[in-house]
């Protein structure tokens, strides 16, 4: 069967003439969000005035065909009749024939606002990813081109984040085990020492134009996990994944049913059994130690790193056909350094996670986390 083809971008609106030129973009997919937007966009213009003056934001008002508009609709009107010293264009979605096919959602609206944004911004520029319920502090956008111009090697990152605490008792409760599981996982792959250790959040992912196109930039067709696979494509391009410490975006803590998994998914499920199991720190361990063995062992053969990875490792190395594609990896490699980078192309992030699956379901008993209050570990 034939795939439905991806709706073409509807014309940009602006509220002012535009430049020809901004220094940087900002991507906001909204979808029945009139009640957070407003929040969202004040918060941007909070920020210093000359990053808001060169800042362009476009946000995508967008829902498929079968849901009801009204909300959408008068999110349209609003951003209209917003006065605002923002640089402010949205693209409409909603009206007429332009709502998506049943098959459409979050990935192609971020990925036709950040595209055709990007006529707009030089290669080295960054297009900053945001949500619609996800308010910034007053030093994001300043702190963003600030980390940019201090890193000129930089491609790829994310900003740090912390969720709100707006919805009921049970919602707080369940973000703060969220959150714990988010952050313990990232500092866990980052004692592991695997390049994969980044948060994939969609409102807070920031890249270059350079690297967004060279990535292919977000997936259309996904309906969920457009911000991981974005992430991965672009270290699979050779982006390393920097986290900019001082840019903080507060995400909601919502329940929601839009998307098979993520944050809202998960925070429902949270409440509805009360406990939310993370992976055992021994998945890291072993992780840590395949990576090590290999690291090790650059110019060796593939059967010594399997005798050096931790048995609860090997297994799952023979089903990924380890001893046959070592061999292959090392002789498309000109050096150690791009070995490295074709490999961890092999092991990326979601053979990563499919390995930590793996030991957990085979090895290591998932823990509960506490509710306690969330920290960096």
């Amino acid at each position: 069967m034939a795939k439905t083809p991806i709706p073409a971008t509807q014309p940009l609106r602006f509220r002012t003439p535009p430049r020809k030129r901004y220094a940087g973009v900002i991507a906001i997919p909204c979808c029945n969000e009139l009640e957070s937007l407003p929040e969202t966009l004040k918060s941007l213009e909070s920020c210093a005035a000359a990053s808001v003056d060169q800042t362009l934001i476009i946000v995508n008002v967008n829902q498929r065909a079968s849901m009801d508009r009204e909300n959408n609709l008068a999110t349209l009107k609003w951003l209209q009749q917003f006065n605002s010293p923002l640089q402010l264009a949205w693209l409409d979605h909603v009206t007429g024939d332009a709502a998506y096919p049943e098959k459409f959602g979050v990935g192609l609206a971020r990925h036709q606002a950040c595209s055709i944004g990007l006529g707009f911004i030089d290669d080295a520029a960054p297009v900053i990813s945001l949500d619609a319920d996800s308010p910034v502090n007053s030093q994001y956008l300043s702190a963003i081109f600030e980390y940019i111009d201090e890193h000129p090697e930089f491609r790829a990152g994310h900003v740090n984040f912390e969720h709100r605490h707006c919805g009921s008792e049970s919602e707080k409760r369940a973000i703060r085990i969220y959150e714990q599981h988010l952050k313990r996982h990232r500092a866990m792959l980052e004692q592991a020492n695997s390049p994969h250790a980044w948060y994939a959040i969609g409102s807070t992912i920031v890249c270059t134009k350079a690297a967004y196109l060279k990535s292919g930039g977000y997936h259309g067709r996904r309906m969920a996990g457009e911000d991981f696979y974005l992430l991965q494509q672009l270290s699979k391009t050779g982006c390393k994944i920097e986290l900019l410490g001082e840019p903080t975006v507060y995400p909601s803590d919502r329940v929601s049913d839009r998307v098979p998994f993520g944050t809202g998914k998960a925070v429902g499920d949270i409440i509805q059994t009360g406990t939310w199991l993370s992976y055992h720190e021994h998945c890291y361990r072993d992780l840590g130690e395949v990576l090590a063995a290999v690291e090790n062992n650059l110019s060796q053969a593939a059967q010594t790193i399997i005798q050096e990875s931790p048995p609860s490792c090997v297994a799952w190395l023979n089903e990924r056909n380890f001893a046959e594609v070592w061999p292959k990896l090392q002789s498309n490699a000109r050096n150690d350094k791009m070995l490295i980078q074709r490999f961890h192309e092999w092991l990326d992030a979601f053979q990563t996670l499919k390995l930590i699956h793996h030991l957990s379901d085979n090895h290591y008993q998932r823990v509960d986390l506490a509710d306690t209050k969330t920290r960096e570990l």
